[in-house]
C-alpha cells in the first residue's frame, strides 16, 4: 500500500458518522524503509470531545470505532489484509487502534459491497417510508454486531417502545434545560464552511410536524434566530395531522462498558450503517437517552438488557442524501511513519 492508497483509506474513514459531526479522530501512517505503508494508527482528538454530553468520551470512542471499521474496509478494498488491534498502547489512552496492513488478500464480495455503500450512507433527518425493514436485513445486522463483539436488540413490542419513549423524552428535557448543553451545541452549529465539520443548517430539520412516538433531537439552541429549513410538506390534507412514523428501532450494546467495548460498539455501528445503506435503509440516532447516565441505566433495566446500551437508532427507508461536511484529509492525517 503506497502513500496515495493511505490517503484514499483515510478519506474513506472520515466519512464515518460522529457525534455533532465533531470528527474526533487523527490518523498516522507507518511506513517501511522502502516507503511501503505497513499500518495506520488511529488516535482520539481530545480537543474535539464534548465535555457536557460526553464527559467520559464514550461517544467519542463510538465515533472513532465507526471510522476504524470504515478504514478497515478501505484497506480490504485494496485487496490487502488488515488486522485491527484496539487500544494497542497501554501508556497512551488516545491511541485507539492500529490497523496492520499485510500482503495481498482479495476482498470478499461483502467487503466490496459495504465499501461501495459509504457514499450512500447519511444520517436521515427526514421521515421514513412505511415500508418495513426486511427481516433478512435485521438478521444480518444482528450477526455482524456479534462478530464485532457487540449485540443488537430490536424493539419489537409496545411496552418496550413506551419505556424508550418516556426515557428519551426525559433525557431530551434534561439536556435542553442545561445552559451548558446549549452552549456546547451552539459551538457546533452553523460552523464556517471552511471548517468542514459541525452541524450545517441543511441538517437542522424541524421536527414540529413529525408524528413520531419518540422525542426527536432538535438541533437548535433555545432563543436562536438562526435560519432553519421550512417544515417539509406531508401527504395529509390541509389541517390534518402528519402521517404516523413507524421506524425500526435498534439498540447496539456491549457485554462490558469500557473504552474497548465503546470502540467495538462503534465498529458495529459502522458496519450496521453500511449494511443498511447497501440495502437502501438509513438511520437516525436517538442519543439523548444514552448521554444521560441515569436514563441509560434505566433503559438497560427497563428493557431487561443483558449488557450496556451504547446507541439507539431509528431505521427505515428515506429519500435524502449526504449533507454534512468533512475536514480535508490533510488536516487529520500525519504521513510520516512511526
Amino acid at each position: 500500500m503506497n502513500a496515495e492508497d493511505l490517503r484514499t483509506v483515510v478519506e474513506l474513514a472520515t466519512r464515518a458518522p460522529s457525534v455533532h459531526n465533531t470528527q474526533p479522530w487523527r490518523f498516522s501512517g507507518r511506513t517501511a524503509a522502502d516507503g511501503e505503508v505497513t499500518g495506520i494508527d488511529v488516535f482520539a482528538d481530545p480537543q474535539r470531545s464534548l465535555e457536557v454530553i460526553d464527559p467520559e468520551r464514550r461517544d467519542l470512542h463510538l465515533s472513532c470505532g465507526a471510522a476504524i471499521e470504515f478504514a478497515r474496509l478501505g484497506v480490504r478494498a485494496l485487496d490487502r489484509s488488515c488486522a485491527v488491534h484496539l487500544l494497542p498502547d497501554r501508556e497512551d489512552p488516545e491511541h485507539l487502534a492500529f490497523l496492520e496492513v499485510g500482503g495481498e488478500e482479495p476482498a470478499t464480495e461483502d467487503e466490496l459491497r459495504l465499501r461501495g455503500a459509504v457514499p450512500d450512507r447519511y444520517t436521515a433527518r427526514e421521515r421514513f417510508d412505511d415500508t418495513p425493514v426486511p427481516a433478512a436485513l435485521v438478521a444480518r445486522l444482528e450477526h455482524d454486531a456479534a462478530e464485532l463483539g457487540a449485540w443488537v436488540r430490536i424493539l419489537g413490542n409496545e411496552a418496550d417502545e413506551v419505556t424508550l419513549a418516556v426515557l428519551l423524552a426525559r433525557s431530551d428535557e434534561i439536556e435542553r434545560d442545561d445552559d451548558r448543553y446549549a452552549a456546547e451545541l451552539a459551538t457546533w452549529l452553523n460552523r464556517p464552511q471552511e471548517a468542514g465539520d459541525g452541524i450545517p443548517p441543511a441538517a437542522v430539520v424541524p421536527t414540529t410536524d413529525r408524528a413520531s412516538s419518540f422525542q426527536l433531537r432538535e438541533m437548535e439552541v433555545k432563543g436562536s434566530n438562526a435560519a432553519r429549513p421550512a417544515p417539509a410538506p406531508h401527504e395529509a390534507g390541509a389541517g390534518e395531522p402528519p402521517p404516523a412514523e413507524h421506524p425500526l428501532v435498534c439498540i447496539i450494546g456491549t457485554p462490558t462498558d469500557d473504552p474497548r467495548a465503546w470502540l467495538q460498539a462503534g465498529e458495529a455501528l459502522g458496519r450496521l450503517l453500511l449494511e443498511a445503506a447497501a440495502a437502501g435503509v438509513q438511520a437516525s440516532p436517538m442519543t439523548q437517552v444514552t448521554e444521560v447516565t441515569s436514563a441509560r441505566a434505566m433503559l438497560a433495566g427497563g428493557l431487561g438488557l443483558v449488557g450496556h446500551p451504547q446507541i439507539v437508532l431509528r431505521m427505515g427507508y428515506a429519500h435524502g442524501h449526504p449533507q454534512t461536511p468533512r475536514r480535508p484529509v490533510e488536516s487529520v492525517l500525519d504521513m510520516p511513519g512511526r
